[in-house]
């Protein structure tokens, strides 16, 4: 547990060298970045915590910040200019930290990332779990999670489909069942904002209203590229592990290159 203040959040920290730090998604913890860790656990520091609510980190005690707790954060483990990965919550996160501090994180890799003020044109899946979740409660609502659609493409994949139900299964629900009190700081989560270099990753079988998103941060990051996983759908980097880490790597030994 890795006191930052205003809570403790439950974290692994594993290797040496430069720090990559994990973002999990919602409703999922740590565990989503295990074949990443055990990737690049011998030439860097791997950092993944549970967000606040999810996995082994307590629920919110009070009005918080999901940037302002990886701020503190990397302060706390003293981290020098880490590099961010993130998928979808996780993302959303990590592009919002890189807004907010634009010369604290050294690279950023988002995928399956969101995106506030997105105009979705369908339902947009999160929004479907809440709504589900205060008609049935929590505990119904992770078989609904885990049937919706977004999820489809698991089907394909037995490994990540088993690691995502036991995820699922774990958490506790705390915010479908509860008013979140989390607030965003500003200067908010504008990627126009994003000065470090950044890789995109989206999935095409992922939900339409994602794969929309990562073409829009795509374009609007300066500093940014776009690679898409075909065959893989919103949990790319455990459905097609291999690859998800090979992008990585060759996108982390770019790193001193200025576009």
């Amino acid at each position: 547990m890795v006191d930052i203040g205003s809570g403790r959040l439950w974290t692994r920290d594993e290797g040496s060298g430069p720090a990559l730090v994990f973002l999990h998604g919602f409703s999922f913890d740590h565990r989503q970045w295990a074949p990443q860790m055990e990737r690049f656990r011998d030439t860097s520091r791997c950092i993944a915590y549970d967000l606040r609510g999810f996995g082994r980190s307590a629920p919110p005690a009070e009005p918080y910040d999901h940037v302002l707790d990886l701020q503190a954060m990397i302060e706390t483990l003293g981290l020098e200019s880490p590099v961010l990965v993130g998928l979808s919550l996780g993302a959303n996160i990590a592009m919002s930290y890189a807004a907010r501090y634009p010369d604290a994180a050294a690279k950023l890799a988002l995928a399956s990332s969101g995106l506030p003020g997105f105009e979705w044109q369908e339902e947009r899946p999160p929004d479907a779990a809440k709504a589900h979740a205060d008609a049935h409660g929590a505990e119904a609502t992770k078989a609904f999670w885990l049937d919706h659609p977004l999820f489809a493409s698991l089907g394909d994949y037995p490994e990540a489909a088993a690691a995502v139900r036991e995820m699922v299964a774990d958490y506790s629900g705390w915010h479908w069942e509860n008013a979140d009190p989390r607030f965003v700081s500003p200067p908010g989560q504008d990627p126009d904002a994003v000065t470090a270099r950044t890789l995109v990753m989206s999935g095409g079988r992922d939900a339409k209203g994602y794969r929309d998103i990562a073409t829009v941060l795509a374009s609007r990051i300066r500093n940014a590229s776009l690679v898409t996983f075909e065959e893989a759908g919103h949990m790319l980097n455990l459905e097609l592990p291999d690859r998800f880490n090979a992008v990585l790597a060759e996108f982390l030994a770019t790193q001193e290159e200025v576009s």
